[in-house]
């Protein structure tokens, strides 16, 4: 799974807030290493791709 490598290796960087919303809820991931940020966006693309039709950017 792409981005998957560095994700694992560098998970104690990354910053994950849980926000809940009326209609569920809302994950926000930050870093200020580039290499995780790129890493974060590869992974959910590959998630996207993965789960097909139903899944949506940006939600």
């Amino acid at each position: 799974m792409p981005g998957l490598a560095a994700l694992r290796d560098g998970h104690d960087r990354i910053d994950v807030q849980y926000e809940k919303r009326a209609d569920g809820a809302t994950l926000t991931y930050a870093t200020r290493d580039t290499a995780l940020v790129d890493a974060l966006h590869d992974w959910f693309e590959a998630q996207l791709g993965d789960h097909g039709a139903h899944a949506e950017p940006g939600h």
